[in-house]
């Protein structure tokens, strides 16, 4: 996360990798300018 910071981005941890299907293309939070505070929700929202 450091890295990130480090480069001029925003880090925030999705949780495990069985859960990243919620950042797959066509989900919610894919390619999208969230602010930090949105992205919970929109990884929340995400369907399979």
């Amino acid at each position: 996360m450091q890295l990130l910071n480090d480069t001029g981005f925003v880090p925030y941890d999705a949780g495990v990798l069985p859960d990243s299907w919620r950042q797959q293309p066509m989900g919610s939070a894919y390619c999208t300018e969230l602010t930090l505070d949105e992205v919970p929700a929109a990884l929340t929202a995400a369907d399979r």
